[in-house]
């Protein structure tokens, strides 16, 4: 039992700490973003948002593991919140396409 909990642990990669998609940096440690030259300011719930479909660019993330990873699992409040939050991701980062919605599921960052 030793030995697969040892060779389980050995492939499990590690998340990234920079996602780079298209001209868009997101550095999750220093909990920075650049798009092109530009630094983006995003409030923390912004880059918590944005951060969690990071570490999954290209993987569909679901609305409900969003909240329970940003809001935690006991957050009642209506999921409009993240709504608001993707609305202005797209609007501060400019790039079209890069967060996409996926209809009745959830979102996903790069193709």
């Amino acid at each position: 039992m030793e030995a697969v909990s040892r060779r389980a642990a050995a492939r499990a990669t590690p998340p990234p700490t920079v996602v780079e998609i298209g001209d868009v940096r997101i550095d999750i440690q220093a909990r920075q973003v650049h798009a092109g030259d530009e630094l983006i300011p995003l409030t923390s719930k912004e880059f918590d948002v944005l951060a969690v479909l990071a570490v999954r660019h290209g993987a569909a993330v679901s609305r409900q593991q969003l909240m329970d990873e940003v809001w935690g699992d006991a957050y009642l409040a209506i999921s409009r919140s993240l709504d608001v939050h993707v609305a202005q991701l797209r609007a501060k980062l400019r790039r079209p396409g890069l967060l996409t919605t996926i209809r009745n599921f959830g979102y996903r960052l790069g193709g």
